[in-house]
């Protein structure tokens, strides 16, 4: 909600669905024979923009420590979270890597207003670093949406390229090597049919 005040709702909107494209991209490059549905990319984009947002616009935040403990620590125990079954950690870092690249791209506000407010005159040294994230975000967001579109209809599987990813999405008790996702417990295997 502090970010679509501040920015809009068409620019969190696009952060959102184009965080989620980039988390699916990523879990479908890394899961081709199991199927996540979920929002987890989008929302992890999300955390990613208000961390990127908070560097660059690092100067005009009155509570830059507490704001960045509190993201570190959510990001963490969320992390944490989607690597117990039926979770997908690689659509959570997908999503989180187009959020934070978008919201250098994107969500940068020209930091010579509120400076000048302060009476300070540094603004041209903020304008160029934020140029410079931007132009750096935007290549890095473009080479790795297009190559990940381009890995996937190729039909690559990235698991043949990282032997120890899985363990990215697996808590190492209920993973095994060689397997793309956590082993399901007989119980929880049961859960759709005492549903149904």
């Amino acid at each position: 909600i502090p970010l679509e005040k501040k920015f809009g709702f068409v620019r969190i909107g696009l952060v959102y669905v184009i965080s989620g494209l980039g988390g699916n991209l990523l879990c479908v490059l890394f899961l081709h024979s199991i199927i996540y549905v979920g929002a987890s990319g989008a929302i992890f984009g999300l955390l990613g923009v208000m961390l990127s947002e908070l560097l660059t616009n690092w100067k005009m935040h009155t509570h830059k420590f507490d704001e960045m403990l509190i993201l570190v620590v959510i990001i963490v125990l969320d992390l944490a979270l989607g690597t117990f079954p039926f979770g997908s950690n690689f659509s959570n870092i997908g999503g989180f890597t187009s959020g934070f690249l978008l919201g250098f791209v994107i969500l940068t506000r020209r930091q010579h207003h509120w400076l000048n407010l302060n009476k300070s005159n540094t603004s041209q040294k903020q304008e160029s670093y934020q140029y410079a994230l931007r132009i750096i975000s935007f290549v890095l967001l473009s080479v790795g949406l297009v190559g990940g579109g381009v890995l996937f209809f190729k039909g690559v599987d990235l698991n043949d390229y990282c032997s120890w990813c899985h363990y990215i999405t697996c808590a190492p008790p209920s993973c095994k090597p060689g397997y793309i996702s956590c082993e399901v417990s007989d119980a929880a295997m049961l859960l759709p049919y005492v549903f149904a």
